[in-house]
């Protein structure tokens, strides 16, 4: 994976679900929080190079996985006050496609939604 990003700013996270019946959507989801979580943490904002994702069938211990390979970079001052509320609005996004996909149940997606609603900026 080319990048122009140096080595000390690259990280990889990786997500594996307990079982075959956990989507790898929501593996994805908590992934990504994780990630956010980590570039909040560090003052910095994510830019995702790549990601690598396991492929069904989920059984015999081939479980849902997902490594997502991404850096951190400095926030800018505008971006900050403006990436709370586009942020939340693009995850809601996705996660509205992933349900129309069929990729989430319909619980799965309303907890996931009331996270990201109840989450405060």
């Amino acid at each position: 994976m080319k990048n122009n990003y140096p080595e000390k700013d690259i990280y990889r996270i990786y997500q594996r679900a307990s079982t075959g019946f956990i989507s790898i959507n929501t593996t994805r989801i908590a992934a990504e929080k994780r990630m956010d979580d980590f570039a909040k943490r560090q003052g910095k904002s994510v830019i995702v190079l790549g990601e690598k994702t396991s492929s069904p069938p989920y059984i015999l211990g081939n479980y849902p996985r997902i490594e997502i390979v991404f850096a951190l970079v400095d926030k800018l001052e505008k971006q900050a006050s403006d990436t709370p509320k586009l942020d939340k609005l693009s995850r809601l996004e996705k996660l509205k496609k992933l349900f129309d996909d069929g990729a989430l149940t319909k619980e799965e997606y309303e907890k996931e939604k009331k996270k990201i609603l109840d989450e405060n900026d």
